[in-house]
């Protein structure tokens, strides 16, 4: 999984695969979208105006996560 932040646009991506596998894209709300990969898993979530939606020490300033995830297994 990787999480990173575009200070510009104010988006905020959660990757859990790697690649551009994506099928499809569901709009959740406005600010949130969810692309489906290959299987019908979840390839990334998008949140839009992520500083309105997402606690402020969950919003990197330099754009990475603070932290390294691992998968779940």
């Amino acid at each position: 999984m990787k999480v990173q932040y575009d200070k510009k646009a104010d988006a905020l991506y959660i990757n859990f695969q790697k690649g551009k596998s994506v099928l499809y894209t569901c709009k959740l709300k406005d600010f949130l979208f969810v692309d489906i990969g290959s299987k019908n898993k979840i390839f990334c979530i998008e949140i839009l105006d992520a500083s309105k939606h997402i606690p402020g020490k969950l919003v990197p300033s330099n754009g990475k996560h603070p932290r390294k995830t691992t998968p779940a297994k």
